[in-house]
């Protein structure tokens, strides 16, 4: 017998260990997780780049773009994309690395604190919201799986696709 997952308004999903498509469910998870931590964001001026200015902070100055790239799985022009938008907004400034005047280190600036502290909060509820009632043991496993699977799903080379996301947030 094939389990299936109800999903509302929606009719039943068959979910079959070697069909089934984590993609899909990825992607749907990760739209409604995007859309959550949007709607938390809201008082501030930023609308994407969470975690990489969750990242900058936790490394304060310690990190340079490239190390950036590759800790997040990003390319170089995303993370230069990124680093030009939050530095736009007075969150973040690039500085000299004193042993190799080429790269650059990414610092946070004063005004990004506040934003740090809400944008883990909202991590730590959307999370809550997702795995409320699993338990920390179902929880630990489910990420160490989780963080797993992009080695997995080595690319080898090829060019990535673009996935193109909006900024509205649904009503």
């Amino acid at each position: 017998m094939v389990p299936f997952v109800t999903i509302p308004d929606r009719t039943l999903f068959p979910l079959e260990q070697d069909t089934t498509p984590l993609g899909y469910w990825f992607s749907v998870m990760a739209q409604r997780y995007y859309t959550l931590t949007l709607h938390r964001m809201q008082e501030f001026d930023i609308d994407r780049w969470f975690y990489v200015l969750v990242l900058i902070a936790d490394n304060d100055g310690r990190m340079s773009q490239q190390q950036l790239a590759e800790a997040l799985m990003i390319d170089k022009v995303a993370m230069l994309r990124a680093i030009d938008t939050l530095s736009e907004k007075g969150y973040v400034e690039r500085i000299s690395c004193p042993n190799d005047r080429r790269k650059h280190h990414i610092r946070m600036l004063p005004k990004a604190k506040p934003v740090v502290k809400a944008i883990k909060k909202a991590y730590a509820e959307v999370n809550e919201q997702a795995m409320g009632d699993l338990t920390p043991a179902t929880r630990k496993a489910f990420l160490d799986v989780l963080s797993t699977l992009p080695a997995r799903l080595s690319i080898d080379g090829l060019k990535p696709a673009h996935i193109h996301y909006t900024k509205k947030i649904p009503k």
